[in-house]
């Protein structure tokens, strides 16, 4: 059966939102329609994230990482994962809502790529990656 966690909201993702939010309201007040709409536009997607960002694992052996309707899907093998580390990190384009995440490293396409997410429930997505990947090294 698939397992699927939900990313954990960091207080910088809230701000985030309340300003935007913020920003749309004076923008419509104001009647400046053009920022009103790219606030309004900014206002979904970050919703559309908050909603949407989450971490299946699949029985399949897979570990899709999804983060809404307007980004592609992430997928890959739990088997290529060689290492998962906390690490507290600022990026902003990451499929993480959290600035505490794991750094995931697998080997994909012959090169290794790291991805940062952040599963709201992390002792129980390690370990659920662990019990399907016994060769991962978790990293303290």
């Amino acid at each position: 059966m698939d397992r699927t966690f939900k990313t954990e909201v960091g207080w910088w993702y809230w701000i985030l939102i309340s300003v935007t939010s913020l920003l749309l309201f004076y923008f419509f007040w104001m009647h400046d329609i053009l920022l009103a709409l790219i606030m309004a536009v900014l206002v979904i997607y970050e919703i559309e994230m908050l909603i949407h960002t989450q971490y299946v694992i699949t029985d399949a052996g897979t570990l899709k990482i999804e983060t809404g309707r307007f980004v592609k899907s992430f997928l890959l093998r739990i088997d290529q994962i060689e290492s998962i580390r906390l690490v507290r990190s600022m990026v902003f384009w990451a499929p993480a809502l959290s600035f505490y995440r794991l750094e995931i490293k697998y080997n994909g396409n012959n090169k290794t790529i790291k991805v940062h997410i952040s599963p709201r429930n992390r002792e129980a997505f390690i370990s659920k990656l662990k019990s399907m990947n016994e060769k991962l090294i978790i990293i303290e």
